[in-house]
């Protein structure tokens, strides 16, 4: 690196996107902010030891397993919760949600977004009664 790239002022830019990462600080504070948190990011994974194509592969496949948490987590977690507080109810009061009823509050909204216009006869078929 020559004495002038060194001596050159990153911009926010910079710091973001640049697959080289700037040594010298830049001088707003929410771009000093970001090239901190990449300085941590990039020393703790040694994205400054790898090839421009390797960190661009390893960011990817952290962007790629973040999306599939974020997912999972928005999909399951309220059914999860659900269930977690029947639990709780039957461990603290002694009762819990009858067995249809937790069959039903799970199936039924499970049947209806996933059956299509020909299947719809089938997921009406196989409801659970209300007086079950």
């Amino acid at each position: 690196m020559s004495y002038a790239e060194w001596q050159r002022e990153p911009s926010t830019w910079d710091v973001l996107f640049r697959l080289q990462m700037p040594y010298r600080a830049p001088r707003g504070k929410l771009a000093v902010f970001l090239w901190r948190r990449r300085i941590w990011i990039e020393t703790t994974f040694a994205l400054s030891m790898m090839q421009p194509w390797e960190k661009v592969v390893v960011v990817c496949m952290g962007c790629l397993l973040l999306g599939l948490f974020a997912t999972t987590g928005y999909l399951y977690f309220p059914q999860h919760v659900r269930y977690v507080c029947g639990r709780a109810l039957y461990y603290l009061l002694g009762s819990e949600l009858r067995v249809p009823t937790a069959l039903k509050s799970y199936l039924v909204p499970w049947g209806e977004i996933n059956a299509s216009q020909p299947l719809a006869y089938a997921a009406n078929a196989l409801r659970i009664p209300e007086d079950l």
